[in-house]
């Protein structure tokens, strides 16, 4: 007769959380040789360091980054069962994240046809890889605020291509067509007109190299006449998914206009309404470039240490 009181005595294997350690007992795929040593570095400079809330990972394109990414977020999956996302900058980016996932054996998921979270996201089972649209907009099924989904690690892979996404998200960009470029155009003509006459009627015959700023000092006398003009057009495609994110602060937003377009954006980017970002226990921003990294610090909140001794 089987003694089943041993089995459910017998103590679970424990997750390896060494990042260099999970790669070597991954079921990859025959043709997959060891870590390059730059990678091998990185990971061990990663997990044998104090833990920071802000990290800036740097190498050199074709260094393997995908690859430390995702050994990355797979340690403090190992160590926390909590949600760890990768984030690209675009779906087609993602679909080749996904495709290195497979071909090392790491575990992933994404979001399906029905748009819904994945479980093995949520429960911490799995790496959840997505693109940047998907988790920086308005209506973003990770929630905004308080209500936003608590994550444990968020990389954004490509880091400043994912940036220029994120303050797109903020932004509403209109063509003159629209009724509202109309109606914003109307409201604030003398403004305009009083920045110089010339520019004024170019913009209104509509030429597309000339651009005003709307005055700020006009803006915030105004700002409630412009909200409820918004209003009206807030189920609109190009209003839709940003108007979550500044309905309640427009008299802070900055405006443009051009023969062309209205552009309506935040003048300093509240990152904090994607909490699950925000307030990750780790953020992970990764680049192959060396661009001026300053907007980390203004823009995502990012500590100056960790613009000034990123992991390279």
């Amino acid at each position: 007769m089987v003694d089943f009181s041993k089995l459910i005595n017998k103590e679970s294997v424990v997750k390896k959380s060494n990042p260099v350690e999970i790669y070597n007992d991954l079921d990859r795929s025959s043709e997959t040789g060891p870590l390059r040593p730059s990678q091998q570095t990185i990971l061990e400079k990663w997990y044998g360091s104090e833990r920071k809330k802000s990290q800036i990972i740097k190498l050199h394109t074709g260094e393997g980054k995908t690859l430390t990414g995702l050994l990355l977020l797979q340690s403090n999956i190992n160590s926390s069962n909590e949600p760890c996302v990768y984030v690209c900058p675009n779906i087609y980016l993602s679909k080749q994240v996904m495709a290195e996932a497979k071909k090392f054996g790491v575990p992933y998921c994404y979001i399906g046809d029905d748009k819904a979270l994945p479980e093995d996201f949520l429960n911490g089972r799995r790496i959840l890889i997505t693109h940047v649209q998907k988790m920086f907009n308005g209506k973003t099924k990770f929630l905004l605020d308080n209500k936003s989904i608590s994550v444990n690690t968020v990389i954004l892979d490509d880091s400043h291509a994912c940036i220029d996404s994120i303050k797109k998200s903020f932004t509403i960009n209109l063509k003159s067509s629209h009724d509202l470029y109309k109606e914003i155009f109307s409201l604030f003509s003398s403004s305009l007109k009083e920045q110089g006459e010339g520019s004024f009627l170019e913009i209104e015959s509509g030429e597309y190299d000339t651009m005003l700023p709307i005055p700020y000092w006009s803006w915030i006398d105004k700002s409630s006449e412009v909200t409820k003009l918004i209003l009206k057009y807030k189920s609109d495609q190009d209003i839709l998914f940003a108007w979550p994110l500044i309905k309640d602060s427009i008299e802070k937003c900055q405006a443009f206009i051009s023969g062309s377009s209205l552009e309506i954006s935040p003048a300093h980017m509240p990152i904090s309404r994607f909490g699950s970002f925000f307030d990750a226990k780790q953020q992970v921003l990764m680049s192959a470039t060396t661009q001026d990294d300053s907007f980390f610090i203004k823009g995502l909140g990012f500590s100056v240490d960790s613009v000034e001794n990123p992991l390279t």
